[in-house]
């Protein structure tokens, strides 16, 4: 935190009041957030989908530099770029934002869903997955703009293009935006209760590969090592690891294998996603499956397993994380409402930011729910107060009152 903390009634009541006044501003100009967030969502922009993205990030690009950003467009031949943007004030405090563009959704998905409204809920793919948190930064920052409040060393605004997938390029430029930060503020959408997110657990993949020998199975099974038959031997004994601590996930997601019938099959994986609350769960698991896979029932089957390298640490609920939950909860109160927080399994990139030892709070969008899904959607009476809601933190943030 800040070397000379500002914590004074007078600093935290007026971020109160900003964050009241960014909830006016963005109910006056609500319409005209809805069209960008249609136009936005009438993009297709799965991770894969450079042009897609690279289409969204050159808006966001503009979006920022009519805030006053510096803004900067972070170009990768292989995927789509990802934009920075540095907003520069008169104080103290380093707030991180950080957000992604990508979704999962495949081409054609945004012509063929486009972005409706059905009484308060708004559907679309990525309305809340997260196109629709962005633009509340934005709005965020723009309404603190708007008020001419500068007490902030910097606002940084990181969105990235690779959070959807495995095969991560932006880490480097996650773990950059959050040196020196005070706060790192993560764009995920609130639960669907509303609460924010103050922890997350680790997450890591796995690929279990069986390899035998092939035969014919009629003729000269006893010739053949049936690597189905090992690997599914593993497959019972790695889960039955599933619970060993608190909080402790394995779920073997995906199996393949074998050629034919008549064929005893030379090959056989699985993919595996373990979910976990401490460091050191992981390595007893590891510790265990290591010892397992030396316990074969298939003679002539030789089994390696992988990790994938996109694992990431537990977010784990600090007191720092705490601090700025305890603010988050002032300024909704102040705003007319109550808002709580929790752990969560899924993992973002709220993991990075707390892995590399920045205190981070996530959750921070809108209301909203069934991410990855036709029926993904937002609720619109939540963006407002959740918008100003982020802006009193980031207000908070950069006074170094938390």
């Amino acid at each position: 935190m800040c070397a000379q903390s500002l914590v004074s009634e007078q600093t935290s009541e007026a971020s109160r009041t900003l964050a009241q006044e960014v909830e006016a501003y963005v109910h006056k100009h609500l319409e005209y957030y809805l069209k960008e967030l249609s136009d936005l969502c009438a993009i297709d922009s799965g991770s894969y989908h450079k042009a897609g993205i690279d289409e969204i990030a050159l808006y966001l690009e503009a979006r920022m530099r009519g805030l006053g950003m510096e803004a900067t467009l972070l170009e990768h031949k292989k995927w789509g770029n990802d934009v920075y943007g540095v907003l520069r004030g008169t104080g103290q405090g380093i707030v991180v934002i950080l957000g992604h563009m990508d979704t999962v959704y495949p081409i054609g998905t945004a012509a063929a869903r486009p972005v409706r409204i059905e009484e308060d809920k708004i559907y679309g793919p990525g309305v809340i997955d997260m196109k629709g948190c962005i633009l509340s930064a934005i709005f965020a920052i723009e309404g603190l703009q708007r008020l001419a409040h500068n007490d902030f060393a910097e606002i940084r605004f990181l969105c990235v293009s690779d959070e959807e997938i495995s095969d991560r390029h932006s880490i480097n430029s996650i773990w950059q935006a959050c040196q020196g930060a005070h706060g790192v503020l993560v764009l995920e959408a609130a639960r669907a209760n509303g609460d924010m997110v103050s922890a997350r657990k680790g997450g890591a993949w796995y690929k279990l590969q069986a390899r035998g020998h092939a035969a014919h199975a009629g003729v000269e099974p006893e010739k053949g090592s049936n690597a189905i038959i090992e690997l599914a031997h593993q497959i019972v004994q790695f889960q039955s690891l599933n619970g060993l601590r608190p909080g402790l996930t394995i779920n073997i997601g995906h199996i393949s294998g074998g050629t034919a019938t008549n064929v005893v099959p030379d090959y056989a994986e699985a993919c595996i996603d373990l979910r976990y609350a401490e460091p050191a769960d992981r390595a007893e698991v590891e510790k265990r499956w290591q010892e397992m896979i030396q316990q074969k029932c298939v003679a002539g089957v030789e089994l390696t397993l992988h990790v994938d390298p996109d694992d990431r640490d537990p977010m784990l609920c600090t007191p720092d994380n705490l601090r700025m939950v305890h603010s988050a909860q002032k300024i909704a109160l102040q705003l007319g409402f109550s808002v709580d927080h929790a752990p969560t399994g899924g993992i973002s990139d709220a993991n990075y930011a707390s892995g590399f030892g920045f205190p981070a709070l996530d959750g921070l969008g809108p209301i909203g729910g069934l991410d990855h899904s036709p029926n993904e959607y937002m609720l619109k009476s939540s963006i407002a107060p959740r918008t100003a809601l982020l802006a009193g933190l980031i207000a908070s943030v950069g006074a170094c009152e938390i």
